[in-house]
């Protein structure tokens, strides 16, 4: 696909799914609280949850192998140009359209064609 149409696409994809979202820079400390860094940007982000699942660790359901359990899986998809700085692991993303929700920690980034990001996340209570 051509870069204005895939462009194109996405513009369309967030007018219908996408919801906003603010990026708060933190200084380093991964997972810890850290300290801000500067101001929350708002964007514009397609959020995912896939909700924890089972499978069998064995070939079949009934051939004796334990039950993994595995977890939800959240990520955010938006259009990298709308964030003045670059996402980075660490930071915090708060989903402003649902404040009962809890904020998540970055826990990943990739790039996801020219002027994508698609950022993984793990939920974190501030």
């Amino acid at each position: 696909m051509r870069p204005a149409s895939l462009r194109k696409l996405h513009r369309a994809v967030d007018r219908h799914t996408a919801e906003r979202v603010s990026i708060q820079p933190m200084q380093a400390g991964g997972y810890l609280v850290g300290s801000p860094l500067g101001d929350p940007v708002e964007v514009l982000a397609v959020m995912t949850e896939t909700s924890g699942a089972t499978r069998t660790a064995g070939e079949g359901a009934n051939s004796g192998h334990a039950a993994e359990l595995l977890g939800a899986t959240h990520t955010a998809k938006f259009t990298t140009s709308a964030l003045p700085f670059g996402a980075t692991a660490g930071f915090v993303l708060t989903r402003l359209d649902r404040p009962d929700t809890p904020s998540f920690r970055i826990s990943g980034v990739y790039p996801f064609g020219s002027d994508r990001t698609i950022l993984t996340l793990v939920k974190v209570a501030l």
